[in-house]
């Protein structure tokens, strides 16, 4: 019998393989209710049994996979992920090796999307042609690699910094060692790192640290240099590979380069643009281009030459963005604002509006691309008020209910799979906020709810798309009694009470309905259920 067999009936979330006195330990760890299991193996033949029957087995995603095992047993796990069906979805692996070479095997087998961390203990010799291969097969630039040395040699060295020039691959590389021999490797690189303890340093990959110590020597002073960097091919090309290039900076260079660059419209890949305004005398902008986690502030402030900066916030805007091919991930707005360039279907996958009213937000919902729209977080003045004053003052000619009902007929709404509204009453009523598309929901606080609604919503969300809906409301109204309808409820808590309903084409989903002070709908695992 296979000793998978044995273990919880539940997703496993992590796998920890080590070997210990010629016996193979596998350490297995399970999804809610946490709880883990360890098996030994003493025969190779049996544990390469059970880890096949394993991984052909695995649905769900690991958040760890760790295999500590001597290289004669690299083979197995390359034949066990082989027999999989499809690729093996994993978040961070960990794997000792002795030559870079054994990684391509593996990883040809492994979901370049679900991995984020690959952890390396290697040995003296480690060799840069191994890692060649991650160039293809995964250059989101946002994979973060972590070394493991018992003794860190110059050759090691030279190697790592040979990796520097990855960060299409790797958004950081980590490098930890007992010993090192004549070389420290913390003045071996000449580019910025942050040291994590006595014995690690981490470096952050990009053009510009890479680059840095060779554009410092650089001058665009001489005609010739402006000659080369104002030809098309050659822009071209510095603007393909630094993706990261601050364009409008660039266009201020000189006359030349400025016309090159406008000539090539070239794509700033801006991932987050957020505008900030609590006054007409002071308003911040935080542009973050794609793939980087630091973002570049711009403030204006009101002068007496300029005194008009709302105009002069949107016009950056629409400058900064005109050529943008990319999907912007994020647009956030904080003040009452107006049509932002006029052009119909801005490709945009988040939009976050803050402190705004209702027909603010109508003013620039319709002019978003449907097609990549996906989710939207309102918070009105009121609720912005409140946190960020921490006071509960609000004007009172100011507390007007929140309609978002003609919201809710847009196209960009109808498309949305995630939606945020933050409000201290919202007048609208649930069956016309249109929200059964959705599979994500937060929404506080609704004036009133009713049993019909409950019922309403129910019938609809029924469906495997549904991960999680929360809606505060004021007053509850049951009238009919949700009883009549649902049966009893399977569990009881004082004036909380919790059904389930299983999901049609789901493997043992259940609607979880659990009222209270709040209403809410959850896809939950049958085993939680049971």
């Amino acid at each position: 019998m296979s000793r998978l067999r044995t273990l919880p009936n539940r997703p496993t979330t992590a796998i920890e393989i080590s070997e210990e006195n010629s016996k193979i330990r596998a350490k297995l760890h399970f999804e809610k209710p946490y709880e883990n299991a360890t098996l030994e193996f003493f025969e190779p033949e049996e544990f390469e049994e059970f880890l096949k029957d394993f991984l052909v087995n695995q649905e769900t995603p690991l958040r760890v996979f760790k295999f500590e095992l001597a290289d004669l047993k690299m083979k197995i796990l390359q034949d066990s992920l082989k027999s999989r069906i499809s690729l093996l979805q994993v978040r961070r692996i960990f794997l000792d090796v002795s030559d870079t070479h054994q990684l391509a095997p593996i990883f040809q087998y492994l979901n370049s999307y679900s991995l984020k961390k690959v952890i390396l203990r290697i040995d003296e010799e480690f060799d840069i042609e191994g890692f060649k291969f991650l160039e293809n097969w995964k250059r989101s630039g946002l994979l973060i690699l972590a070394l493991k040395f018992k003794n860190i040699y110059l050759e090691n060295l030279k190697s790592i910094n040979k990796l520097l020039y990855y960060w299409s691959t790797f958004r950081q590389i980590d490098i930890f060692y007992d010993n090192y021999n004549k070389y420290d490797p913390c003045e071996f690189f000449d580019v910025p790192f942050e040291k994590l303890s006595e014995n690690s340093i981490r470096i952050e990959l990009s053009p510009r640290n890479r680059l840095a110590p060779s554009l410092v020597k650089l001058k665009l002073s001489n005609e010739m240099s402006l000659k080369v960097l104002g030809n098309p091919l050659v822009m071209g090309n510095v603007l393909k590979y630094f993706k990261a290039f601050d364009i409008q900076s660039l266009r201020k260079t000189c006359n030349g380069i400025r016309s090159c660059v406008d000539h090539l419209k070239p794509d700033p890949q801006i991932g987050i643009y957020g505008i900030y305004m609590k006054t007409d005398e002071s308003i911040s902008a935080n542009v973050r281009v794609s793939g980087y986690r630091n973002c570049k502030s711009i403030l204006y402030e009101r002068t007496e030459d300029s005194k008009d900066i709302v105009s002069k916030v949107l016009a950056d805007f629409e400058t900064i963005t005109k050529h943008q091919k990319t999907c912007l991930e994020e647009l956030r707005l904080f003040f009452s604002y107006y049509n932002l360039t006029g052009e119909p279907n801005e490709p945009l996958r988040t939009l976050i509006p803050e402190s705004v009213r209702a027909e603010d937000v109508m003013q620039v919902l319709p002019y978003l691309d449907p097609k990549y729209l996906e989710k939207l977080e309102i918070n009105d003045p009121h609720y912005e008020y409140l946190r960020l004053y921490n006071r509960r003052n609000y004007p009172d000619a100011l507390k007007i209910p929140y309609d978002i009902e003609e919201m809710a007929k847009t196209e960009q709404w109808k498309n949305l799979k995630e939606l945020e509204v933050k409000s201290e009453r919202i007048s609208t009523p649930i069956q016309k906020m249109n929200l059964t598309n959705l599979s994500k929901i937060y929404i506080t606080t609704v004036a009133r709810i009713t049993s019909n609604d409950i019922i309403f919503l129910k019938e609809n969300l029924l469906t495997p798309k549904l991960k999680r809906f929360i809606i505060c409301f004021k007053t509850f109204v049951e009238d009919p009694q949700l009883n009549d309808f649902f049966g009893p409820p399977r569990n009881t808590f004082g004036t909380r009470r919790l059904w389930y309903f299983p999901i049609p084409g789901t493997n043992r989903e259940m609607m979880e309905i659990d009222l209270s002070q709040n209403l809410y709908f959850e896809s939950v695992n049958y085993y939680r259920y049971g």
